[in-house]
């Protein structure tokens, strides 16, 4: 009896306690109700009160169990019942008594829970109680509460069905719905009830972002403008009047730094207000999820655990409905509020008139876009790996619902990603000039369309990125690879713009004026069809530096024929020519080498950028679901194909250079002019120098004075080296240009020794190996030098570390064994001594080849020689 009274008693005292805030939640005007109240204070009230309420109860359920009248195993309450009417008439009467008290209290925890989950807040403007900032200063948690209490209602609800009913306490079975006074504690009305509670405190958190989002388009809709074009306009304002106020530096500061995140906000309103919806969800959803997952399942359906995990289980699929129903509902008005959208959707002919102008619109549109995809992929994968759906049609429709406007936005999102891409890499070809390499090197100069195309692209692929969508990233990266591709059929755009490759060989960007392609539309190169290697440039050159251009700065008749070379074929068709036009030719011509080795390095970058994406898709999504391999496959697709244009760039910048050289230092046909040119120079000093000498004279020959003035001084004082000297060029493509000429050189003086008019003997021979080590050096000089801003002659040049001389060196194998072979004592001495470079032809002399060479030995037999030659494998 004692523990039926206390029962009671507790009941008693926590209605009293509770009764003036009951009143406070019903809005009564009693001036007895305490108005110093906060939600939090409240719901900590209502907790200790049904706390100590189900205590009491808790206490008589131990009671009546020791006693042996109950079981508090539900599987065995139904037998308890037929041995309770055996018992005798007094504890008949103490277990009546027991089971009405249990009753009164399961009634009055029920009522007073779904009295407080369906209240509204009395802290904040509107929705139920929840947690909020006046609470958080107390440290004072609703939800907690809130939790614990839907849990204390399910449990007193399940012992009362552990007590023998009476009559009139009948109303605990969980299936009896005919009378709404009984409804209250059935458990799927507390359930439903809490579920409520959950998606009431999720709109409410969602209310501020969402109705801030429709005001805006109430505004943007009486002026009939879109959303953007507001706070693009509030932004300006903004601009405007903080400068203003300059001079106030540090009030001015903190004012861009008290308002950043609400201009932030206000920038990208759809996206803040999903964030807001879908974050809170989750923040709601976690704790659910939590709760489910760590009670552990019991095979009966009516046991608590199971009541428990249904309250979660369904708790978290009211919420989950209700985020992708107010995300999808916000989603869906993005497109049409943005200009930028609009503009990028519209044809090529109606956008190409504003897009100068459009062209900020557009990139923020598609900032908020991407972030809006990301977003809301997150949260698809957070609800499919918490929110567990079982059957029913309507919540699996629900659940795909976020997910179709996930795959909407990412489609529409990848299609305007590449227009824009199309429409920012036009207006750089537009804008495109000679542009810095490095600060305090005034003449190192890069066209301007290549690092104006690698800041498109890589912004396009992080942006891609973020939106977490496969397709949208290889769409994006397709994209990407045709830009950069060297090939000279594709096009690019709507408006067939042109990729990197068709720009650079068009020169666009590399002169300060009109680019090729506008002033020289029959241009070879205009046309995309490598140059062919000839002596026009050669000529022109020649007549400018000897004075036989006429007054009015033609070219002479005497002209030779044009035959394509790299930039120079106006010029021998009466093109005015003076000296300035040639430097401009060249400097415009060293500024597209440059843009060469840029684009090179340009899609080496890229490429390691789509092999980090293709790593974390290894890594993360392929291997958690399995299933994106062949996405997986299509970013390594893009990352080969931009390995593989970086090679092209690296062969057309070889294939430019040696054109290059051929012009400034002697073409191909130099064996058939009267060489002025540096080459042609090398070509005259080894055809008439003599080597079948004896010791007084060739002391004579070897003299450096008499080698540096008639060998190295036409080329030190060329004038590709003097454009090297103005640090006009990037240290490869110089490392290239001396490649070029280091390998022409070793062809002059191979092919003049194949020839077999020359005669040595041994002294010969150690001249030629001295000529051959001053050039090696002279041209490894200029490489190690190379990187030095100074405009001074090349003695002066400070070596760069890291500089690599082999690709020079290597271009002398083949002249290295001729000098070798006629340094013999004999030549059988050549089977002894012979040495190979690699396994390759090209830097070893053939048998045939050292033939030749070992018949200008003066000395040597022809058996002798026969006889080497004919032991060489």
């Amino acid at each position: 009896m004692e523990s039926i009274q206390n029962c009671h008693v507790s009941m008693e005292e926590s209605r009293r306690r509770l009764m003036p805030l009951v009143a406070l939640l019903e809005d009564d005007e009693d001036d007895t109700v305490p108005q110093d109240y906060t939600d939090g204070r409240i719901a900590q009230e209502f907790l200790q009160c049904i706390e100590g309420v189900f205590g009491a109860v808790d206490v008589l359920m131990m009671r009546l169990a020791d006693a042996g009248m109950i079981s508090l195993d539900s599987n065995d309450a139904h037998n308890h019942d037929h041995q309770t009417n055996s018992n005798g008439e007094e504890e008949s009467v103490y277990l009546l008594m027991a089971s009405n008290c249990i009753s009164k209290a399961r009634d009055f925890i029920a009522r007073h829970f779904l009295k407080l989950v369906e209240a509204d807040s009395i802290s904040l403007p509107s929705g139920p109680l929840d947690d909020n900032e006046v609470d958080a200063e107390e440290d004072i948690r609703i939800q907690p509460a809130m939790a614990r209490l839907v849990e204390l209602a399910l449990r007193i609800v399940h012992i009362q069905s552990l007590v023998p009913a009476s009559e009139n306490s009948n109303h605990a079975n969980y299936n009896d719905d005919d009378d709404d006074e009984e409804d209250v504690t059935c458990p799927t009305v507390l359930i439903e009830a809490y579920a409520q509670y959950q998606r009431r405190c999720l709109r409410a958190r969602s209310k501020p972002a969402i109705t801030f989002l429709a005001e805006l388009r109430s505004v943007a809709s009486s002026q009939k403008c879109f959303v953007s074009d507001i706070l693009e306009e509030e932004h300006r304002r903004q601009q405007v009047e903080s400068g203003l106020h300059d001079d106030d530096d540090d009030e001015h500061d903190n004012e861009g730094d008290d308002g950043g995140g609400t201009n932030t906000s206000r920038g990208q309103p759809h996206s803040q207000a999903v964030t807001v919806v879908l974050g809170e969800a989750s923040s709601l959803i976690q704790p659910l999820a939590a709760w489910r997952d760590a009670i552990v399942p019991s095979s009966d359906r009516n046991d608590i655990t199971n009541l428990l995990q249904q309250l979660c289980q369904e708790s978290m699929n009211t919420l989950d409905i209700e985020a992708q129903t107010l995300a999808g509902t916000v989603g869906s008005w993005f497109g049409s509020d943005q200009r930028g959208i609009s503009s990028l959707e519209q044809s090529p002919n109606v956008r190409s008139s504003q897009q100068a102008m459009d062209l900020a619109s557009m990139e923020s549109s598609l900032d908020e876009m991407a972030f809006l995809c990301q977003v809301l992929s997150r949260y698809c994968l957070f609800s499919q790996q918490t929110v567990v759906r079982e059957g029913g049609s309507s919540s699996i429709s629900d659940s795909t619902k976020l997910h179709n406007l996930l795959t909407e936005q990412s489609l529409h999102y990848s299609t305007l990603e590449t227009r824009l891409a199309a429409l920012q890499f036009n207006q750089a070809v537009s804008l495109a000039s000679p542009q810095l390499i490095e600060l305090g090197r005034p003449s190192l100069q890069v066209p301007s369309i290549v690092e104006d195309a690698h800041f498109v692209c890589v912004r396009a692929i992080e942006r891609a990125a973020g939106t977490r969508s496969e397709r949208a990233v290889w769409t994006v990266g397709h994209w990407v690879c045709e830009v950069w591709g060297v090939d000279e059929s594709s096009d690019m755009g709507e408006e067939g713009v042109k990729g990197v490759y068709r720009a650079l060989m068009q020169g666009v960007g590399c002169s300060g004026g009109a680019s090729v392609e506008r002033t020289e539309p029959d241009n070879t190169i205009a046309s995309g069809s490598p140059a062919k290697v000839g002596n026009s440039f050669t000529a022109a050159l020649l007549e400018a530096v000897d004075g036989d251009i006429d007054e009015d700065g033609l070219v002479g008749n005497n002209s030779a024929p044009t035959s394509g070379g790299i930039l120079w074929d106006k010029i021998s068709r009466g093109t005015k020519l003076t000296q300035e036009s040639l430097q401009s030719k060249v400097d415009s011509e060293l500024c597209a080498l440059n843009g060469i080795y840029a684009a090179e390095n340009a899609c080496s970058a890229l490429s390691g950028l789509f092999n980090e994406l293709v790593e974390e898709r290894l890594e993360g999504d392929a291997i958690a679901h399995g299933g994106n391999q062949k996405k997986a496959s299509m970013l390594t697709f893009a990352r080969d194909e931009l390995a593989s244009h970086s090679r092209a760039y690296h062969n057309l910048l070889q294939h430019r250079v040696r054109s290059l050289v051929s012009d400034l230092c002697g073409a191909d046909d130099i064996f058939d002019t009267a060489g002025r040119l540096c080459l042609q120079n090398l070509r005259l000093f080894v055809e008439n120098e003599v080597y079948n000498l004896n010791a007084s004279s060739f002391r004579t020959m070897e003299g450096e004075d008499r080698l540096e003035a008639e060998m190295l001084g036409p080329i030190r004082r060329s004038q590709i080296l003097d454009e090297i000297g103005k640090d006009k060029c990037d240290s490869v493509v110089v490392l290239q240009m001396v490649e070029a000429m280091s390998l022409k050189s070793a062809e002059i003086i191979l092919k003049i020794l194949f020839q077999g008019s020359k005669e040595f003997n041994e002294w010969g021979a150690l001249l030629l190996g001295k000529q051959v080590r001053m050039l090696t050096n002279t041209y490894c000089g200029i490489v190690l030098g190379s990187d030095n801003s100074s405009k001074d002659s090349q003695s002066t040049m400070t070596p760069k570390s890291g500089s690599s001389t082999a690709a020079i060196l290597k271009q002398f194998e083949r002249i290295n064994q001729a000098v070798s072979i006629l340094q013999l004592e004999k030549p059988s001495d050549w089977l002894a001594f012979a040495y190979q470079v690699g396994d390759s032809d090209d830097t070893n002399l053939t048998t045939d080849e050292i033939r030749k060479v070992m018949e200008l030995r003066v000395d040597f037999s022809a058996d002798s020689i026969a006889k080497v030659c004919s032991k060489i494998k």
